[in-house]
């Protein structure tokens, strides 16, 4: 038997999910890669697709016996960014979203995963000229960072036109934060922001590995020639998109 309160919760959650809530969103965690990120109404809510970004870090980085400085842009629910942590020894990260909030999801994450003393998080907007320096500061600063740059940057930052997130399905577009959805009119915002100061991020063998839409990718490379940036390879998802650029 279960108790009036318990079956109340129940009901409330079908009730939740028939008017379309998604099911991560009412237990309040998401699977990603190896782990089950505790999420909220401030944090994207993870997708299958953004794991290519851990698969080719992991891959590529797995036998670094270096320290490596992991930069993780719009860190969300910091799934990319602990994720990789997690899986490289010797690595230390800077979580950076413009959401309080949602840095606060990154930390309570970091604890269930025992990754908080390699973690540092800063609340920062792209758009604004001294993100940059708040960046600089921290690494300047605190002992977590042996280099003022970064070896390695993630990021799946909000890539959605303008025009198209009304007709994103119910599940994203109620339930997911407007500002990790909506890229702009054409989609690419938050790229050129943040490729206009890359090379003030990267260390000289650093490498930037962001998500792109599945149609995107053309536009980019407009954006890095402008940039002066170069495209070293696109990994598809499972469903054969082009998914995620490496670039330095």
């Amino acid at each position: 038997s279960i108790s009036k309160f318990e079956k109340k919760k129940f009901y409330d959650c079908i009730d939740k999910r028939i008017q379309g809530e998604p099911v991560s969103r009412i237990v309040g965690t998401r699977n990603f890669w190896k782990n089950n990120f505790s999420i909220s109404k401030y944090t994207l809510n993870p997708r299958p697709d953004t794991e290519v970004i851990i698969d080719i870090v992991t891959k590529n980085y797995c036998n670094n016996v270096n320290h490596i400085q992991v930069l993780d842009l719009g860190s969300g629910s910091g799934c990319i960014g602990l994720s990789i942590l997690e899986d490289l020894k010797n690595a230390s990260l800077l979580s950076l979203d413009i959401c309080k909030q949602a840095l606060k999801q990154v930390n309570i994450n970091a604890e269930k995963l025992n990754l908080s003393k390699k973690l540092f998080c800063c609340q920062a907007n792209w758009f604004e000229n001294a993100w940059i320096e708040k960046i600089n500061l921290i690494t300047q600063n605190e002992t977590l960072f042996s280099k003022k740059k970064f070896d390695i940057i993630v990021c799946n930052p909000p890539y959605i036109k303008s025009s198209d997130v009304e007709k994103l399905q119910n599940e994203v577009k109620n339930y997911d934060p407007l500002i990790s959805l909506d890229g702009g009119i054409d989609g690419c915002d938050s790229y050129r922001a943040i490729f206009k100061d890359l090379r003030q991020l990267l260390t000289t063998d650093g490498i930037g590995f962001f998500e792109i839409g599945f149609d995107m990718l053309d536009y980019i490379k407009i954006i890095l020639k402008e940039f002066n940036l170069k495209l070293i390879r696109v990994h598809k998802d499972i469903q054969g998109y082009d998914r995620v650029i490496e670039i330095k």
